[in-house]
Protein backbone atom coordinates (compact mmCIF):
# COMPACT_ATOMS: atom_id res chain seq x y z
CA UNK A 1 0.00 0.00 0.00
CA UNK A 2 1.04 3.82 -0.38
CA UNK A 3 1.67 3.81 3.38
CA UNK A 4 4.32 0.46 3.51
CA UNK A 5 5.75 2.81 0.63
CA UNK A 6 6.25 5.72 2.51
CA UNK A 7 7.64 3.76 5.34
CA UNK A 8 10.12 1.41 3.41
CA UNK A 9 10.95 5.22 2.45
CA UNK A 10 11.87 6.19 5.70
CA UNK A 11 13.67 3.34 6.84
CA UNK A 12 15.67 4.02 3.47
CA UNK A 13 16.53 7.07 4.82
CA UNK A 14 14.29 9.19 2.17
CA UNK A 15 12.04 11.31 4.89
CA UNK A 16 8.60 12.04 4.01
CA UNK A 17 7.94 15.81 3.30
CA UNK A 18 4.59 17.20 2.75
CA UNK A 19 5.44 18.79 -0.46
CA UNK A 20 8.25 17.49 -2.99
CA UNK A 21 6.97 19.61 -5.90
CA UNK A 22 7.85 23.25 -4.49
CA UNK A 23 10.82 23.57 -6.45
CA UNK A 24 13.67 23.43 -3.42
CA UNK A 25 12.85 19.90 -1.63
CA UNK A 26 15.83 17.62 -3.92
CA UNK A 27 15.36 14.34 -1.33
CA UNK A 28 11.70 13.12 0.18
CA UNK A 29 8.97 10.89 -0.41
CA UNK A 30 5.21 12.46 -0.49
CA UNK A 31 1.47 11.29 -1.39
CA UNK A 32 1.22 12.03 -4.84
CA UNK A 33 -0.06 15.76 -5.28
CA UNK A 34 -3.26 15.15 -7.92
CA UNK A 35 -5.25 17.91 -9.54
CA UNK A 36 -8.62 16.30 -9.00
CA UNK A 37 -11.22 17.60 -7.62
CA UNK A 38 -12.67 16.29 -3.73
CA UNK A 39 -16.48 16.78 -4.50
CA UNK A 40 -16.64 15.80 -8.18
CA UNK A 41 -13.88 13.20 -8.38
CA UNK A 42 -12.77 14.66 -12.05
CA UNK A 43 -9.39 15.84 -12.86
CA UNK A 44 -8.93 19.25 -13.01
CA UNK A 45 -6.77 21.10 -15.86
CA UNK A 46 -6.02 24.50 -17.24
CA UNK A 47 -8.74 24.84 -19.36
CA UNK A 48 -11.54 24.08 -16.93
CA UNK A 49 -9.84 25.58 -13.29
CA UNK A 50 -8.71 28.48 -15.89
CA UNK A 51 -9.89 28.98 -18.98
CA UNK A 52 -13.92 28.51 -18.69
CA UNK A 53 -14.25 30.90 -15.53
CA UNK A 54 -12.14 33.34 -16.65
CA UNK A 55 -13.96 33.63 -20.35
CA UNK A 56 -17.89 33.29 -18.44
CA UNK A 57 -16.60 35.84 -15.76
CA UNK A 58 -14.48 38.45 -17.40
CA UNK A 59 -13.97 39.62 -20.78
CA UNK A 60 -10.42 40.45 -21.01
CA UNK A 61 -9.23 36.63 -21.80
CA UNK A 62 -9.78 36.06 -26.08
CA UNK A 63 -8.97 32.52 -27.29
CA UNK A 64 -7.83 31.64 -30.28
CA UNK A 65 -7.99 27.73 -31.22
CA UNK A 66 -6.78 26.35 -34.25
CA UNK A 67 -3.73 28.72 -34.33
CA UNK A 68 -0.24 28.25 -35.12
CA UNK A 69 2.74 30.87 -33.82
CA UNK A 70 4.67 31.73 -36.77
CA UNK A 71 6.92 34.40 -35.28
CA UNK A 72 7.11 37.38 -32.82
CA UNK A 73 7.05 40.53 -34.55
CA UNK A 74 10.09 42.97 -33.79
CA UNK A 75 9.58 46.93 -34.22
CA UNK A 76 12.58 49.34 -33.47
CA UNK A 77 14.32 46.29 -31.18
CA UNK A 78 11.07 45.54 -29.21
CA UNK A 79 8.38 42.34 -29.15
CA UNK A 80 5.44 44.33 -30.11
CA UNK A 81 3.25 41.18 -31.82
CA UNK A 82 2.74 37.71 -32.62
CA UNK A 83 2.15 36.39 -36.38
CA UNK A 84 -0.16 33.41 -36.60
CA UNK A 85 -1.38 30.83 -39.07
CA UNK A 86 -4.47 28.60 -39.27
CA UNK A 87 -3.49 25.11 -38.56
CA UNK A 88 -5.17 24.30 -41.80
CA UNK A 89 -6.06 26.05 -45.07
CA UNK A 90 -9.97 26.21 -46.18
CA UNK A 91 -9.05 24.76 -49.56
CA UNK A 92 -5.88 24.18 -51.91
CA UNK A 93 -7.21 27.31 -53.32
CA UNK A 94 -7.30 29.74 -50.59
CA UNK A 95 -3.83 29.41 -48.69
CA UNK A 96 -3.88 30.35 -45.28
CA UNK A 97 -3.10 34.26 -44.77
CA UNK A 98 -0.86 35.70 -41.51
CA UNK A 99 -2.56 37.53 -38.86
CA UNK A 100 -1.16 39.96 -36.87
CA UNK A 101 -1.83 40.20 -33.07
CA UNK A 102 -0.07 42.89 -31.24
CA UNK A 103 0.63 43.23 -27.70
CA UNK A 104 -0.27 46.32 -25.38
CA UNK A 105 2.36 45.08 -22.39
CA UNK A 106 4.53 42.14 -23.08
CA UNK A 107 4.51 38.62 -25.47
CA UNK A 108 4.99 35.08 -23.22
CA UNK A 109 6.32 32.78 -25.24
CA UNK A 110 4.87 29.29 -23.75
CA UNK A 111 4.98 26.36 -26.51
CA UNK A 112 6.48 23.65 -24.99
CA UNK A 113 10.47 22.45 -25.24
CA UNK A 114 10.47 22.06 -28.66
CA UNK A 115 8.11 24.54 -30.03
CA UNK A 116 9.52 27.53 -28.35
CA UNK A 117 12.74 27.32 -29.78
CA UNK A 118 11.19 27.36 -32.63
CA UNK A 119 9.26 30.52 -32.65
CA UNK A 120 12.67 32.24 -31.19
CA UNK A 121 14.21 30.64 -34.32
CA UNK A 122 11.71 31.75 -36.49
CA UNK A 123 11.11 35.44 -35.20
CA UNK A 124 15.45 36.08 -35.57
CA UNK A 125 16.39 35.22 -32.06
CA UNK A 126 19.71 32.64 -31.87
CA UNK A 127 22.94 31.58 -33.71
CA UNK A 128 23.09 33.99 -36.68
CA UNK A 129 24.67 31.63 -39.04
CA UNK A 130 21.88 29.14 -38.64
CA UNK A 131 19.86 31.47 -39.19
CA UNK A 132 20.99 33.19 -42.00
CA UNK A 133 21.42 29.37 -43.61
CA UNK A 134 17.68 28.66 -42.76
CA UNK A 135 16.87 31.94 -44.44
CA UNK A 136 15.81 33.84 -41.25
CA UNK A 137 17.16 37.53 -40.95
CA UNK A 138 19.14 37.43 -37.31
CA UNK A 139 17.91 39.86 -34.78
CA UNK A 140 19.03 38.65 -31.83
CA UNK A 141 22.39 36.96 -30.92
CA UNK A 142 21.89 33.64 -28.90
CA UNK A 143 22.96 31.09 -29.67
CA UNK A 144 21.78 29.04 -27.03
CA UNK A 145 18.31 29.18 -28.28
CA UNK A 146 17.55 25.60 -29.25
CA UNK A 147 20.34 23.98 -28.06
CA UNK A 148 21.07 21.81 -24.76
CA UNK A 149 18.42 19.64 -25.01
CA UNK A 150 18.23 16.56 -22.60
CA UNK A 151 16.83 13.37 -22.77
CA UNK A 152 14.06 12.72 -20.50
CA UNK A 153 14.64 9.08 -19.39
CA UNK A 154 11.86 7.12 -17.95
CA UNK A 155 11.34 3.05 -17.69
CA UNK A 156 8.78 1.44 -15.79
CA UNK A 157 9.85 -1.94 -13.17
CA UNK A 158 6.77 -4.11 -12.37
CA UNK A 159 6.70 -5.52 -9.25
CA UNK A 160 4.40 -8.68 -7.84
CA UNK A 161 2.02 -7.74 -4.81
CA UNK A 162 -0.49 -9.97 -3.19
CA UNK A 163 -4.13 -10.90 -4.38
CA UNK A 164 -5.87 -8.77 -1.80
CA UNK A 165 -4.43 -5.57 -2.63
CA UNK A 166 -6.17 -3.04 -4.28
CA UNK A 167 -5.14 -2.16 -8.00
CA UNK A 168 -6.05 -1.09 -11.43
CA UNK A 169 -5.25 -4.33 -13.02
CA UNK A 170 -8.53 -6.09 -13.29
CA UNK A 171 -10.00 -2.67 -14.86
CA UNK A 172 -7.17 -2.91 -17.28
CA UNK A 173 -7.85 -6.21 -18.25
CA UNK A 174 -11.01 -5.52 -19.15
CA UNK A 175 -13.41 -7.45 -16.81
CA UNK A 176 -16.76 -6.25 -17.58
CA UNK A 177 -17.86 -6.49 -14.02
CA UNK A 178 -15.38 -4.98 -12.46
CA UNK A 179 -15.27 -1.84 -14.93
CA UNK A 180 -18.91 -1.79 -14.28
CA UNK A 181 -18.30 -1.17 -10.51
CA UNK A 182 -15.91 1.02 -10.93
CA UNK A 183 -18.16 3.46 -13.66
CA UNK A 184 -20.94 3.03 -11.39
CA UNK A 185 -19.40 3.88 -8.37
CA UNK A 186 -17.86 7.15 -10.05
CA UNK A 187 -21.08 8.52 -12.04
CA UNK A 188 -22.81 7.94 -8.72
CA UNK A 189 -20.40 9.96 -6.70
CA UNK A 190 -17.36 10.85 -7.85
CA UNK A 191 -15.16 7.78 -6.02
CA UNK A 192 -13.30 5.21 -6.13
CA UNK A 193 -10.53 3.92 -8.78
CA UNK A 194 -11.92 6.55 -11.53
CA UNK A 195 -11.16 9.62 -8.73
CA UNK A 196 -7.44 9.02 -8.99
CA UNK A 197 -4.84 8.58 -12.03
CA UNK A 198 -3.59 5.54 -10.06
CA UNK A 199 -0.28 7.38 -8.91
CA UNK A 200 -0.61 7.98 -4.73
CA UNK A 201 3.26 8.17 -3.96
CA UNK A 202 6.30 9.92 -5.65
CA UNK A 203 9.85 10.27 -4.45
CA UNK A 204 12.62 12.62 -4.98
CA UNK A 205 16.28 11.75 -4.31
CA UNK A 206 20.06 12.66 -4.32
CA UNK A 207 22.64 9.99 -3.67
CA UNK A 208 24.86 10.19 -0.68
CA UNK A 209 28.14 10.69 0.00
CA UNK A 210 28.53 6.82 0.64
CA UNK A 211 26.83 6.10 -2.21
CA UNK A 212 28.17 8.73 -4.50
CA UNK A 213 31.56 6.53 -3.55
CA UNK A 214 30.57 3.37 -4.87
CA UNK A 215 30.01 4.61 -8.42
CA UNK A 216 32.08 4.63 -11.33
CA UNK A 217 34.36 7.74 -12.63
CA UNK A 218 32.06 8.48 -15.44
CA UNK A 219 28.59 9.05 -12.49
CA UNK A 220 31.13 11.11 -10.03
CA UNK A 221 32.14 13.20 -13.32
CA UNK A 222 28.41 13.92 -14.15
CA UNK A 223 27.31 14.38 -10.84
CA UNK A 224 29.44 16.86 -10.27
CA UNK A 225 28.68 18.75 -12.93
CA UNK A 226 25.02 19.11 -13.26
CA UNK A 227 23.73 18.02 -9.21
CA UNK A 228 26.69 18.62 -6.99
CA UNK A 229 26.20 22.19 -6.27
CA UNK A 230 22.59 22.15 -7.15
CA UNK A 231 21.28 21.42 -3.39
CA UNK A 232 17.66 21.67 -5.21
CA UNK A 233 17.96 19.25 -8.04
CA UNK A 234 16.94 15.68 -7.79
CA UNK A 235 19.27 12.99 -9.68
CA UNK A 236 15.93 10.75 -9.98
CA UNK A 237 12.11 11.44 -9.84
CA UNK A 238 10.08 8.08 -9.15
CA UNK A 239 6.41 7.35 -8.32
CA UNK A 240 4.46 4.08 -7.67
CA UNK A 241 1.52 3.10 -9.87
CA UNK A 242 -1.35 1.06 -8.42
CA UNK A 243 -1.42 -0.88 -11.59
CA UNK A 244 0.44 -2.92 -14.63
CA UNK A 245 -0.29 -0.71 -17.52
CA UNK A 246 1.56 -2.89 -19.88
CA UNK A 247 0.41 -5.65 -22.00
CA UNK A 248 -1.29 -8.13 -19.25
CA UNK A 249 -0.74 -11.53 -21.59
CA UNK A 250 3.05 -11.40 -21.64
CA UNK A 251 3.30 -11.03 -17.89
CA UNK A 252 5.23 -14.47 -16.96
Amino acid sequence: TCQDFLRACEVQGIPYVDDAEDLKTSHGAEHWLKWINRDTGRRSDSAHAYIHPTMRNKDNLFLVTSTKIDKIIVEDGRATGVQTYPMKPLSKKHLPKPKIYKARKQIVVSCGTCSSPLVLQRSGFGDPQKLRAAGVKPLVDLPGVGENFQDHYCFFTPYRVKPDVDSFDDFVRGKPEVQKKVFDQWYANGTGPLATNGIEAGVKIRPTKEELATADDAFQKGYADYFENKPDKPLMHYSVISGYFGDHTKIP
